[in-house]
């Protein structure tokens, strides 16, 4: 039997901490939803929500040029 999916929420921030994306997320599993926003790559500080529970809170990578 496989485990629904929920959806998650994943806010990004630019650097005066107004949210810049909104995406959705299903994911299985919290950590599921926590690595499948870290691969999408994204280089600002952001949130990850399910419903109104803030499961993660992460700073982007930030590359040199």
């Amino acid at each position: 039997m496989s485990t629904p999916l929920k959806t998650y929420r994943v806010y990004c921030f630019d650097g005066t901490a107004m949210s810049v994306t909104g995406d959705l997320i299903q994911a299985s599993s919290d950590e599921e939803a926590i690595a499948k926003a870290k691969a999408s790559g994204f280089k600002s500080k952001c949130e990850v929500w399910e419903g109104n529970r803030l499961v993660a809170s992460f700073e982007g990578e930030r590359r040199q040029a």
